[in-house]
């Protein structure tokens, strides 16, 4: 199916959304870490946590969504969020200081975790009914093609003339990427609007009027133990998220230093474009079986970086192994719409959310620990292989029982 007209800039402006709150917030912010450290004379460990920080506050951000995401109020936040994330971006660049960039670092978290995933994705699930898995993953892989396309800019800018100006420039980019939400999303359902979700024509009179219904009666209380199991896979399925960084670390351990920087690029083109894929393939064939595709092809990457140690070896595991980003983005967003549907979609996906994102920030650290004191990274290869196995079976026991019920 096309998308086409006011649901393409919709799209869009989604796709600003995020390249913007997790594209410039998470994925640049590796190339300010090393000139901080260096003026202000600090350990690496200390600005890194300016990354842990955001993350953190990003996840909580997404909690308050179903409370400030109404129809009346849609814009103003949107204005809001985008004045205190830009804001604060820019207010980095007049720090004297660590302390006061960890506060600014709180605000753009949140700022950013109100526009983030949560928002998105409840907007796309409103206006479009065919094709959501395809829209919902082109929205999630903006956050890593923004990395990679301002990466370089940014990097310039920070080499050539410091890294106070790139965070100005950071600022400047934000507003421009979120101008398209602000601009263009006339409504968060597109019924107000007086248009109606793409597809919403082309299903059966039968899935219509049962949609009709699902609509019209009050939303349910949520099962907790439903709720429990999805947000462990989340928490689980995000985990391996958190290996890539250390792809150099591994390729130095293997005495293949030179690749470590090519397995992570491998890695980031594999993020954005297989989360794509995923996406189609899901509209295609659902999410069930997709996530055992794409998780059997992060195993097979696993295995290859456990017992391999050529160059070439390294650069496919790493590029097979980029394709756990969409397990960890669009597949607890499908897995989450499958298990409580659309009605309780806002209501379950802040709080599922919020785990994959603290997994992340926790196992990044927690990665580097098992390396300290093992010495190497067969055990974390390992652990990751059993998270991942224990997040596919926690999936297929949701999807299972959900069969059952029905």
């Amino acid at each position: 199916m096309k998308i086409t007209g006011r649901h393409l800039l919709v799209l869009i402006a989604m796709c600003g959304l995020l390249a913007s709150g997790v594209g410039l917030v998470t994925n640049v912010a590796g190339l300010f870490l090393t000139p901080i450290v260096e003026e202000f004379g600090i350990l690496k460990g200390s600005a890194s946590l300016m990354m842990t920080i955001c993350n953190i506050s990003f996840a909580f951000g997404g909690l308050f969504v179903p409370r400030v995401m109404k129809e009346k109020q849609f814009k103003t936040m949107l204005i809001a969020g985008t004045a205190v994330l830009a804001g604060c971006t820019a207010a980095l660049a007049v720090c004297p200081s660590i302390v006061p960039m960890y506060v600014l670092c709180v605000l753009r978290g949140l700022a950013a975790g109100l526009m983030g995933f949560v928002f998105v994705t409840s907007v796309l699930n409103q206006w479009f009914v065919s094709g959501i898995g395809l829209a919902t993953s082109i929205a999630m892989s903006c956050s890593g093609l923004a990395g990679a396309a301002f990466s370089p800019l940014v990097g310039a800018v920070v080499n050539g003339v410091g890294w106070r100006m790139g965070y100005l420039l950071l600022g400047v980019l934000t507003v421009l990427l979120n101008l398209p939400a602000i601009l263009f999303l006339p409504s968060l359902d597109p019924q107000v609007a007086g248009l109606k979700a793409l597809g919403a024509d082309e299903q059966p009179q039968a899935a219509q009027t049962k949609a009709t219904a699902t609509a019209a009666k009050p939303v349910e209380k949520l099962s907790i133990l439903l709720l429990v199991m999805v947000f462990t896979f989340s928490v689980l399925i995000s985990a391996p998220t958190a290996l890539p960084q250390h792809f150099p670390g591994i390729a130095e351990l293997y005495g293949v230093a030179a690749v470590g920087a090519t397995m992570i690029s491998f890695s980031m083109v594999a993020n954005s474009l297989g989360k794509i894929a995923y996406g189609a393939l899901c509209d295609r064939i659902g999410n069930r079986m997709s996530m055992i595709i794409y998780a059997a092809m992060v195993f097979a990457a696993l295995f290859l970086l456990l017992v391999m140690r050529s160059p070439q070896a390294l650069m496919i595991a790493a590029a097979m192994y980029g394709l756990c980003y969409a397990l960890g983005t669009v597949a607890i967003t499908m897995l989450t719409r499958d298990a409580f549907g659309p009605e309780n979609y806002g209501r379950a996906y802040p709080i599922i959310g919020m785990g994959g994102n603290m997994a992340n920030a926790v196992f990044s650290s927690v990665v580097g620990f098992m390396y300290d004191f093992s010495g190497g990274y067969v055990t974390t290869i390992i652990l990751m292989a059993v998270l991942l196995a224990a997040s596919v079976a926690i999936a297929l026991y949701v999807y299972a029982s959900k069969s059952r019920k029905a």
